[in-house]
Order: structure tokens, then C-alpha cells, then sequence
């Protein structure tokens, strides 16, 4: 006896295709899930580190493709802030040849931006170079003081307003140190983005079959 089976066009590419749908959304839902945990989980993990908002939604987890469900679904997880990786790994900055830091008394920032010796010279005025036999050597700026404050030798809060001030030359002005310098700085590390990472990779396996046994295979 001889049988012949003949398939109808597409019928089994048709078939296939109905199998296929429901592995690829669910891997495609495995990899958006967990992609998911690991931007929550860092950008928590991240604020806990005493890090900004701004620093939080930095962290991004982008999920290709992007317009159709894919068995070869995968996740991209970066930061925008291209330094950021040193604040997982640790780093030492050296200074070419000195790093200048800003005092805790100087202001943190000039408009939007974080305040460097550059920057100070730029916008608001020259600093002065203050040699230390045996200490770290400073840099300051001048600033507007009142006369109560010079004779008394207690210049008050250093802003940005008397800086801008002294730096103009207006009323009686005082040199302020702003930035000491250092050779270098070591940074710990204060993010475990790659433990959370392999975390929640871990649980994939599991997260596939539940949501392929949500659907109808």
C-alpha cells in the first residue's frame, strides 16, 4: 500500500507559524519582564548610593526588537552618563599634574553646572595660586566683602553673588581659597549593577515557562 500526502501551499509554513507566535512572545515578554526588574532594582539601587534623580533615570534597559516578538528577543542595559561605569568598578583619577577640587565651602555649582577650577575662571573670574610648604596647595577667588566683615576677619558664606562681585572689583574685596589641589583620587565602588543584572538573569528560565504556559500552545 502506498500513501501520499500532499501538503497544501503555506499549509505548513502556516504551522509553524502558529507554533512559533507563542514561544516568541513569550520569550519576547521573558526578556521585557526582566529587563524591567533590572531598571527597577538599579535605579533603586542607584538612589540608595545617594545619587539624584538625574543619575536614577540614566540607567536605561532597551528591549530588541522593538515592534514584534522575537524568540531572540534581548536586552541592552546602560547609563547614559559615560563615567558611570567607574562608580561600579572603582577608579583612581589622576590629576595632569593636579586635580583641583572644590572646598566644601565653595559653591557646588555655576547655573546648571557642576563648579571646576575651569570653569570658575571662565565665567566669573581669575584664581589666585596660594603655595603651602607641607600642605596641599589652594586656589582662590576674590570676593566682595562688607567692611564689618573685612575688619572683623569673618567673611561670611562664600556665594556666588560676592564672587562675581570681587571678581568685578566692586567694594572691598578678600581672597577666598575655593579648590585645594591633590595628585590623585580614589573612587570605591558604590553601584552592584552587575550583580543585580545576573540576578535577574538567572530567573529567566522560570519566567519563560510561566508565560508560556499562560498561553495557548
Amino acid at each position: 500500500m502506498k500513501i501520499v500526502y500532499r501538503a497544501l501551499k503555506g499549509e505548513f509554513e502556516q504551522a509553524m507559524r502558529e507554533k512559533y507566535q507563542p514561544l516568541a512572545e513569550a520569550g519576547q515578554e521573558t526578556i521585557q519582564r526582566v529587563a524591567d526588574e533590572i531598571k527597577k532594582r538599579g535605579r533603586a539601587h542607584i538612589s540608595q548610593a545617594g545619587f539624584s534623580k538625574k543619575w536614577q533615570n540614566a540607567l536605561r534597559a532597551d528591549v530588541y526588537p522593538k515592534r514584534k516578538a522575537s524568540l531572540n528577543a534581548a536586552t541592552l542595559i546602560y547609563h547614559k552618563i559615560p563615567y558611570a561605569d567607574v562608580f561600579e568598578t572603582g577608579a583612581t583619577i589622576r590629576g595632569k599634574p593636579t586635580l583641583w577640587l572644590p572646598l566644601t565651602s565653595t559653591p557646588k555649582k555655576i547655573g546648571r553646572f557642576r563648579m571646576t577650577a575651569e570653569r570658575f575662571s571662565k565665567e566669573i573670574g581669575p584664581l589666585s595660586f596660594i603655595q603651602r610648604p607641607g600642605k596641599k596647595p589652594l586656589l582662590a577667588g576674590k570676593m566682595a566683602v562688607s567692611d564689618r566683615q573685612a575688619g572683623s576677619g569673618d567673611l561670611g558664606k562664600v556665594t556666588l553673588a560676592k564672587l562675581r562681585k570681587g571678581a568685578a572689583g566692586s567694594g572691598v574685596v578678600r581672597a577666598v581659597p575655593l579648590f585645594v589641589g591633590v595628585d590623585s583620587v580614589k573612587l570605591r565602588d558604590r553601584f552592584q549593577i552587575s550583580e543585580i543584572i545576573e540576578t535577574e538573569a538567572d530567573k529567566m528560565g522560570e519566567i519563560f515557562v510561566q508565560r508560556l504556559s499562560a498561553k495557548d500552545v
